[in-house]
């Protein structure tokens, strides 16, 4: 009597089941299949799965649309209130020379305001030098050729701070979705490549799929504190280059053994 061959449609059987489905900026995904038995028959009829577990990367580049800047004004004075008040007034004159070049209001905040003693020591001896006022503030610049410009009028206006000038995607939602895609489809073709090599029979669905990581890697450029005059005659040049998105994932497909 002969032996029944055994059929198994994946489509009708096999479904995705969501774990946990987040923003891909903030959390990992995992999914998971249900094990199904009989799906790999031997000679036997009796069926046993193996698993390939393999990572998948991608990578995504992309224009920055949009950068900032942390910049601001260090003023030491003996008198505590006096340093204050050269603070305010430069930082009054920075935002007004900011918003005279298109900044807007809400594209300017500050970030830290430190009032420290400046304390040195001579002959194992504590000696007062002062106070200093410290007010740092982030500007988001939307116009990536006024990026050098922001810098200029700034030192021109007394910033004597200018650090972590940062590249950004507004919006960077998308990309992180499109490396995702793939580094899973990463994955799926390296568990195919083994399987190919080893001569086996595999299941393109993964068993689990696990988000390893999503990563913006940006071009930082940064600035020691300068002496509160601007940084040349020219425009700085500041170019934004590429971002890089990069995620990594792992799967584990089964296999049969015949």
């Amino acid at each position: 009597m002969g032996k029944d061959n055994v059929f198994v449609n994946f489509k009708d059987v096999i479904k995705i089941y969501p774990l946990i489905n987040t923003n891909p900026t903030n959390n990992r995904y995992y999914y998971s299949t249900p094990y199904y038995q009989g799906v790999y028959p031997t000679r036997n009829n009796n069926s046993t799965n193996y698993t390939i577990k393999v990572t998948g990367k991608g990578e995504v580049s992309v224009k920055p649309d949009q950068a900032k800047l942390i910049l601001g004004i260090a003023i030491e004075d003996m008198n505590v209130q006096n340093a204050q008040q050269q603070n305010a007034v430069i930082s009054n004159k920075i935002i007004d020379a900011l918003m005279g070049i298109g900044i807007k209001q809400e594209e300017i905040e500050t970030t830290s305001y430190i009032i420290e003693r400046i304390v040195d020591s001579h002959d194992s001896q504590q000696v007062f030098r002062g106070y200093r006022v410290n007010h740092i503030m982030q500007v988001t610049v939307k116009d990536l050729s006024n990026v050098g410009r922001v810098i200029d009028v700034a030192t021109e206006n007394g910033a004597n701070v200018v650090r972590d000038v940062t590249f950004e995607i507004s919006n960077p939602e998308p990309y992180y979705a499109e490396a995702l895609q793939k580094a899973t489809l990463n994955a799926k073709y390296n568990a195919e490549n083994i399987a190919n090599v080893l001569g086996l029979s595999l299941n393109n669905i993964p068993v689990w799929l696990v988000e390893e990581s999503v990563q913006l890697v940006r071009p930082q450029f940064y600035s020691s504190q300068m002496s509160g005059v601007s940084l040349s005659a020219q425009t700085t040049p500041i170019h934004e280059g590429q971002l890089k998105i990069n995620a990594s994932v792992q799967a584990l497909f089964n296999y049969g053994s015949f």
